[in-house]
């Protein structure tokens, strides 16, 4: 009857389109007054949900997202890597996935790198008559790496909720991130060389002009290596490597990009204001998540699904499934911070590693924001393309880089040794 009160409140608020977070806590409170329970310990569970320290490096790498999108690094970005990348085949649109993979270690977004590729690239490949929904496909799909390359908000917030190391998390990301990148350039190279019209002629210049301009990425390069290689190293914390790279950021911004001080303004106000929204989301899982808990929901969950006659790989494609079909309908933000109370003891109870798990539970996002009805990429690069562009463009070119985030999810679940080299190797 919990469960029952529980999912038709959220549901039926959703329906009416009120906020994620409000919506979250409505129904924990809706819970406690039924049957009395967590009441007086609601405000002091919502302090200690908030009061982490860990959760302060979320505003430091938003902001230094804003700057690079905002400061006009991007363009040039782009410009720098698609001369080289125009040799292969299937041409720029391989700049489409690398470039995503970059933004990816600056961003920590899904959202902002679909944005910012395609708002350079769309109106580029289009007065170059490429294939437009391989165009929006790729762009689509490669967003969804800023999820997985560090630094990624859904990193640092599943390590505060599961309680796992946030730099093992970004380590472990690193592989699998690559793995995709590759994947989908490899995509992009069989399908240009069977169907070489998808990709017009593109002027070839010599390898070592080519490669000349590549030296242009240093500014990129010096952010990763602020925002990252502290925490490889043990020298900061994450927080404290959010801060390096915001400063950073800025320093490159006003010096190599237009950044000004009404451009930094708009960075600090777009940044307090996903920061809020991503806590106000936050705040009404821990309701929601306290209200169940206090009941003793999650322990008898834990306990059923422990006398299941199946075994945990079974039990694990469930918690697949659950997650895509949540991701047609909820933001990947959303989605983990309503289910990971619940989730993590169970993961952990069949034995398997919570590490391991996070880096998964990551990859199946990623595929739930690309999934309709509410693929939040979808929406994005539909925007961005414009109103001759529907969702069924975006979504069918994105289908064959969906394939290949399926088979990314594939090979760790078989081999999660995969996702723990890179962490041991570093020693975290």
């Amino acid at each position: 009857m919990i469960w029952g009160v529980a999912l038709v409140s959220i549901f039926s608020l959703l329906a009416s389109g009120v906020w994620i977070g409000v919506t979250l806590g409505i129904a924990g409170i809706v819970i406690m007054m039924i049957w009395g329970a967590g009441v007086p310990l609601l405000g002091g569970k919502c302090w200690s949900a908030l009061n982490v320290y860990g959760l302060t490096a979320v505003p430091g790498f938003l902001f230094m997202g804003q700057v690079v999108l905002r400061s006009g690094l991007a363009a040039r970005i782009y410009d720098t890597v698609s001369p080289f990348l125009a040799r292969f085949p299937g041409k720029l649109l391989h700049s489409n996935v690398v470039v995503s993979g970059m933004f990816a270690a600056v961003f920590g977004s899904s959202t902002a790198c679909a944005a910012t590729v395609g708002s350079v690239a769309i109106p580029e490949l289009r007065k170059r008559k490429y294939d437009e929904r391989l165009v929006l496909g790729s762009i689509c799909v490669a967003g969804t790496l800023g999820l997985m390359i560090p630094p990624s908000g859904q990193f640092i917030l599943y390590g505060s909720v599961a309680n796992v190391s946030v730099g093992a998390l970004f380590a472990a990301g690193m592989i699998p991130g690559i793995m995709m990148v590759v994947l989908y350039m490899i995509y992009i190279g069989i399908k240009g060389t069977i169907s070489p019209q998808i990709a017009p002629p593109e002027k070839v210049v010599p390898l070592k002009d080519a490669l000349r301009p590549i030296i242009g990425l240093w500014p990129l390069i010096i952010l990763m290596i602020a925002c990252i290689g502290p925490i490889y190293s043990g020298l900061a914390t994450p927080t404290e490597s959010a801060g390096i790279g915001a400063f950073a950021s800025i320093i490159i911004g006003s010096t190599l990009g237009t950044l000004r001080w009404k451009t930094l303004w708009e960075c600090i106000k777009e940044t307090a204001k996903i920061t809020s929204l991503l806590f106000f989301i936050f705040l009404g899982a821990m309701i929601l998540a306290t209200a169940l808990s206090t009941l003793g929901l999650p322990r008898q969950l834990v306990n059923w699904v422990g006398t299941l006659p199946v075994s945990p790989t079974v039990i694990l494609i469930f918690i697949y499934i659950m997650y895509i079909i949540l991701g047609c309908f909820l933001d990947g933000i959303s989605m983990m911070l309503m289910t990971l109370p619940f989730v993590s003891p169970i993961i952990t109870n069949i034995g398997f590693d919570a590490l391991w798990f996070g880096v998964l539970l990551v990859l199946v996002i990623e595929i739930g924001q690309v999934t309709p009805p509410l693929g939040v990429n979808l929406f994005v690069v539909q925007g961005i393309a414009g109103p001759r562009t529907s969702i069924s463009d975006v979504f069918f070119g994105s289908i064959p880089f969906l394939l290949c985030t399926l088979v990314v999810l594939g090979i760790i679940t078989v081999a999660p040794g995969i996702v723990s080299w890179f962490p041991n190797l570093l020693g975290l």
